[in-house]
């Protein structure tokens, strides 16, 4: 591993000096592809640093211990919602923020990276990130909510990430100008994922080529910019258009990897200082394979950066902050219309197929339930689905969607139950087991040890 300059919590929150070229690593989760794994296959080439996903506590310190002292370590989080509304007055959301600060110690991070997204809203619960409201009122709750759990970090930087957009309209205002709106006058950064880019200017019903995306990002507020990610995206044909979707499982493609050097080369990016490789869902095989090319490109086109995040951005005119109830209003049409209210591709197409299959495909984790339901003349498909949409409740932050899964599944197998039936009655008691397995290894792997 390299001699870079380690993070400790007396030092600055960075991984470079001001005018050092940014460091080529690599975001992964601690448990996919296995981390020991991983890092055997990046003996020849080895990542500047790594980034690593929220996990166990005790697994993040053990992370931090048996890596060289000298790699740096930075976090990825989740479950921390902060685009909600009511983000910074919810005792729900203190807990999960004291959770991510003892990661944060753990793996001795400078920063957080977070998607400015979330995966539940208003009842509705989303396989994947579901992109906040892009409006004044969303942009105003986003910038209150992550000045909230930015204040909540013991001095540790938080990089707000470009999220991923499905093919469904994208929102009125600009996402640029949504992150402009956002960070400006604060001490956060921004984590610039480059697929998420191409997905949100497919979305917003513009050209994605590279020169395209190279002339939206001079538009974009890159002095903020401290970390790029590029992570897995295929291209998936939906009404006659291929559309880029986030897919952290699939090889990278070409477009991303020649979008990092143009980005790279062409872009002035005073603040950068890590470029990762999203390889978390990926064999520890072709990580390393993907890194290999990665890793030459961010040596040959990066260009010195590291400098200071801007105290004051002129020119910006902020709307009012006293907008929270247009935002939950806006994230209550937003949340309707992701869920199949609204007429797009990915409510027509993808959306039910990701309620079905994301965080764990429904034949895999109810095998026994669902031949009962088969038995009784149940589409169990379709029966779920509608379930899922008719019935929404909040759901806890700290629940990843696997979880929401395996609490929804129960709701709906107790609802076709209430209709009676001895093959019903054994469903559900076949669901309980089968739900109790996976729960177990779910808290083992997700529970704070």
């Amino acid at each position: 591993m390299p001699g870079a300059k380690g993070c400790r919590r007396d030092q600055e929150v960075s991984l470079i000096k001001i005018g050092e070229r940014p460091l080529a690593g690599l975001s992964t989760d601690l448990y996919f592809p296995p981390l020991a794994d991983l890092v055997a296959h990046l003996e020849r080439v080895p990542p500047g640093y790594l980034e690593i996903f929220r996990g166990r506590t005790v697994d993040l310190r053990e992370a931090r211990r048996t890596l060289p002292p000298s790699l740096p370590l930075t976090y990825h989080g989740d479950c921390l919602w902060y685009t909600q509304p009511d983000y910074p007055r919810d005792p729900v959301f203190r807990e999960e923020e004291r959770r991510a600060l003892r990661h944060m110690e753990a793996l001795e991070a400078p920063w957080m990276i977070h998607e400015c997204a979330q995966k539940a809203m208003e009842g509705f619960s989303f396989g994947l990130y579901a992109p906040p409201l892009l409006t004044a009122p969303g942009a105003m709750a986003a910038r209150e909510g992550a000045l909230a759990l930015a204040h909540s970090l013991g001095g540790r930087l938080l990089l707000v990430e470009t999220p991923p957009f499905p093919p469904h309209p994208a929102g009125e205002m600009d996402l640029a100008i949504f992150l402009r709106h956002l960070t400006s006058n604060t001490p956060l950064g921004i984590g610039l994922d480059l697929g998420h880019c191409l997905t949100y200017l497919a979305a917003s019903g513009r050209p994605f080529g590279i020169e395209d995306t190279i002339a939206w990002l001079e538009g974009f507020p890159l002095d903020r910019v401290v970390e790029i990610h590029v992570g897995g995206m295929r291209f998936q044909s939906l009404e006659g258009k291929d559309w880029p979707i986030d897919d952290h499982a699939s090889p990278l493609p070409n477009i991303l990897f020649n979008l990092l050097g143009e980005v790279l080369s062409r872009l002035s990016l005073p603040a950068l200082q890590g470029v990762a490789l999203e390889v978390d869902n990926k064999t520890a095989a072709l990580s390393a394979e993907e890194f290999r090319r990665f890793r030459e490109i961010v040596v040959e086109h990066s260009r010195p950066g590291g400098s200071p995040l801007p105290q004051n951005d002129p020119g910006v005119d902020l709307p009012p902050t006293s907008l929270s109830e247009k935002a939950k209003d806006g994230y209550r049409r937003l949340a309707m219309d992701l869920s199949g209210g609204h007429a797009s591709p990915y409510a027509r197409h993808l959306y039910a197929e990701e309620i079905w299959t994301f965080g764990g495909a429904m034949p895999d984790l109810f095998p026994e339930t669902l031949s009962i339901l088969s038995e009784s003349g149940i589409d169990a498909r379709r029966s779920f689905i509608d379930f899922f949409n008719r019935h929404p409740h909040p759901n806890r932050p700290e629940r990843d969607f696997l979880e929401i899964k395996i609490h929804r599944t129960r709701e709906w197998i107790d609802h076709l139950a209430a209709s009676g039936g001895d093959s019903l009655f054994r469903a559900r008691k076949t669901q309980c087991r089968e739900a109790e397995t996976l729960l177990s290894a779910q808290t083992f792997y997700n529970g704070d040890a």
